[in-house]
């Protein structure tokens, strides 16, 4: 054989290995059943199919209500939320519409155990509850909106006691840090702007281990 010849063959020879490989790939994703997998099958592979949320950096979505779990599920689809490496923009776009609805009431209706602290810092309960109920100059109450107890409660205001700390403490970032951008008046940016590090996640720890505090009523 030419030496001259040998890469090419050898090229050649690759080709059709990866076009035979590619036709196995296809051929067994055509065979998968899906018969009986629901939309939020899905979504539980990160979320838990309870809501829960499979490790900290996963927010819990259970007993979330359908209106904001619709509105992020079409934010992400739009582009308007992103999230670190694209994954909820792909998961949002695969699902269909019509399912969209569906996913968000199988989660509000979950009940899981409430998450455990993952946090490991010494926060300052006595700030975070001042933040919580009553606010500062410039920093509304987080329960006056985030609360179900609360008449300024909203459809798109998501449940945040209870919540996981490394969940809240990351989109509080987020929002100071203007990589989260969906909130329609900007309030939730302009609110963590105010916030310290240290406020951030005293706030976090004390909203994720007080759940009871979703029912407090906060004018």
């Amino acid at each position: 054989m030419s030496a001259r010849r040998a890469p090419y063959l050898l090229i050649g020879t690759a080709t059709l290995l990866l076009s035979g490989l590619a036709f196995i790939v296809r051929g067994r994703a055509d065979m998968v059943d899906m018969t009986g997998v629901e939309p939020w099958d899905v979504c539980g592979e990160c979320h838990g199919l309870d809501g829960a949320g499979n490790r900290i950096k996963f927010p819990r979505l259970a007993g979330q209500k359908q209106p904001y779990i619709i509105k992020q599920l079409f934010d992400f689809r739009a582009g308007r939320r992103k999230n670190d490496g694209g994954q909820m923009q792909k998961t949002a776009t695969e699902l269909d519409e019509a399912d969209i609805p569906r996913v968000a009431e199988w989660f509000e209706g979950q009940t899981p155990p409430w998450p455990k602290p993952t946090i490991d810092a010494a926060p300052d309960l006595t700030r975070a509850r001042q933040l919580a109920l009553h606010g500062d100059t410039g920093i509304r109450a987080c329960l006056s909106c985030h609360s179900a107890g609360s008449q300024r409660l909203l459809g798109n205001a998501p449940r945040v006691a209870g919540q996981r700390d490394y969940y809240i403490a990351k989109e509080l970032n987020d929002f100071r840090e203007g990589r989260r951008l969906n909130d329609p008046k900007q309030v939730m940016n302009r609110i963590a702007r105010r916030l310290s590090d240290a406020e951030i996640v005293s706030l976090a720890i004390f909203l994720s281990q007080n759940p009871d505090m979703h029912e407090a009523v906060v004018p």
